[in-house]
């Protein structure tokens, strides 16, 4: 018997229980109802209703106590009009990765613990009051035995513990409330889950981070208008980030930067350069670039920290950005529809002039603003919105990408109010449309259709022998796809289940009975024919519950 097991089992329904209970304290007991859950955990006493708040005021604030895995769940979903409304959203957009610091002496054991040495042996200083806390690490500054000066990064112990057993139950109530609301199947809640697992766990492990500073280090190698922090990897594992120490100010503290001879409008175009850089000519971007995580070195050096969160971009999805901004540059609603079908992969769309008329409906309403009073974070967000109300899915990797490009943007018009942020991005939009139809470019398409032809044509004669020679043979198979039986197939396997308990328990009554024959087991067999009976009051409950009788 697996005891790692079942101590798993044990905290995943303790858990559920604790995800059950607010979500039943906060009114959503419909849903607790509705999916089969919590029935006989809660009494109807217990279902009380916060009716003061809205329905997106409670979800959100359900979200704020049931702790850090589901408020990153939510940050993620803020970003994403394709799964919840724009309500929700807002709302989500609240949300703040906030917690109760560890304490120093627990963090400060658990960087010993985790590179081997006391902090007296790997700092020449280690100062014990913490720089920040969030919910899966805390910061601390140090310096180095070399006398650099470093931020050093401990994550909690433990967390990654609760946030995988909040992923596996996040897991099962997506799967559960996606097979009981067939209306939310378009949504492929369970798949943005399965994103998100994917997410947090590459967050989790630091060493992914470092990697990222590395790469982001050398994609600038040589700009003097950035500073990318230094990485120590001696002292960085899955657990421990140390990383050169940043003192600069703070983007967002204006009257600081000033007195420090800053120039604000420099910095703001500086800024949303090297995010067009990011984006435009290396495919790796700072996916979370706000106030708090831009600092100024030197007057008019940037430096950008925290690189747990950074987004690629392919090739051909920067082909619909460039289109897309020369659209929105012309307010031409036909080349935004064009550009908005590229990116989700639809070249025929039947509804093309729907689309496309509506997006001119849209920029109707900033008929009578020049293009720099216009706010393009804001038009490609509601560009977005409009798309996914015709069902049409892009890729995961823009919503990064648009909230990067909308975050960078509020830096910049922070900084300099007057900044024309499509304007500023126009050269690298012409650049890319210019390599799409370059003569090279053209040459590369051409002569890799001829090569896919040649093959086709080449291999055609063998693939046609090979299905005549199984025909002749009786082994040419086709396959039959058969839709509808899926409830059928769902209840064979719930009856099926059913008949398995019903053997296990008949087997451990038998077993009692046996045991019972012996003086010396008679006890062990009154607990086992006990348990048995339990099982079998607990099943046919469910059955006379059911109607199945």
């Amino acid at each position: 018997m697996n005891v790692l097991k079942i101590g798993t089992t044990v905290s995943e329904i303790g858990r559920a229980r604790e995800i059950i209970g607010v979500a039943v304290k906060y009114g959503f007991n419909d849903w607790v109802t509705k999916n089969g859950l919590g029935k006989l955990l809660f009494s109807k006493k217990r279902l009380a209703r916060i009716e003061r708040y809205s329905k997106w005021e409670r979800i959100r604030m359900a979200v704020e106590e049931l702790g850090p895995t589901f408020i990153k769940f939510g940050q993620l979903l803020a970003d994403r009009p394709d799964v919840i409304p724009e309500e929700l959203r807002t709302e989500f957009r609240k949300l703040q990765d906030e917690a109760v610091p560890m304490p120093d002496e627990v963090a400060i054991a658990e960087i010993e613990k985790n590179l081997g040495h006391p902090v007296s042996e790997l700092f020449k200083e280690f100062d014990t009051r913490r720089l920040a806390s969030a919910s899966v690490a805390q910061t601390y500054r140090a310096t180095l035995l070399n006398g650099e000066n470093v931020c050093v990064k401990v994550q909690r112990p433990g967390i990654d513990k609760k946030i995988n057993l909040d992923l596996n139950l996040m897991r099962f109530f997506a799967a559960r409330s996606q097979r009981n609301n067939p209306e939310m199947e378009a949504i492929n809640l369970l798949g943005v889950v399965e994103e998100f697992r994917r997410t947090i766990n590459k967050e989790l492990d630091f060493r992914h981070e470092a990697a990222n500073v590395v790469r982001f280090r050398h994609c600038f190698e040589g700009d003097p208008d950035i500073y990318v922090p230094k990485v120590f990897q001696e002292f960085t594992t899955e657990k421990i980030l140390v990383e050169e120490f940043i003192d600069g100010v703070k983007v967002s503290e204006m009257e600081a930067l000033i007195s420090s001879g800053s120039d604000p409008v420099d910095l703001a175009k500086k800024a949303v350069r090297l995010v067009f850089e990011q984006i435009f000519t290396h495919g790796f971007f700072h996916a979370d670039p706000h106030p708090g995580n831009i600092f100024i070195k030197d007057k008019n050096v940037i430096a950008f920290i925290d690189y747990g969160m950074m987004g690629t971009i392919r090739p051909e999805h920067l082909q619909f950005l460039g289109k897309y901004v020369l659209g929105y540059l012309k307010r031409d609603a036909r080349e935004l529809t064009e550009a908005l079908l590229l990116l989700s992969g639809k070249r025929n769309f039947r509804r093309f002039k729907d689309l496309e008329f509506q997006l001119a409906d849209m920029l109707a309403h900033y008929k009578y603003l020049s293009i720099d009073e216009m706010d393009f974070g804001k038009v490609m967000n509601e560009s977005i919105d409009i798309i996914v109300g015709y069902g049409l899915r892009i890729p995961a990797n823009i919503y990064l990408l648009v909230k990067s490009l909308i975050t960078i943007e509020r830096v910049a018009v922070t900084l300099y109010p007057e900044i024309d942020f499509a304007k500023e991005m126009r050269p690298y939009a012409i650049e890319l449309i210019k390599q799409q139809y370059s003569p090279k470019r053209l040459a590369e398409e051409v002569f890799e259709s001829i090569r896919e032809y040649y093959k086709l044509l080449m291999e055609l004669p063998s693939d046609l022998n090979e299905i005549i020679h199984k025909i002749k043979e009786g082994r040419f198979k086709t396959m039959i796809e058969l839709k509808g039986f899926e409830p059928l197939v769902e209840q064979i396997d719930h009856a099926s289940n059913r008949v398995s308990i019903a053997i296990v328990i008949a087997s451990l009554i038998i077993g009692a009975s046996i045991i019972s024959q012996w003086p010396h087991t008679r006890w062990l067999g009154t607990i086992v024919f006990f348990l048995a009976g339990i099982f079998g009051f607990w099943l046919l409950l469910r059955l006379f519950r059911r109607n199945r009788f």
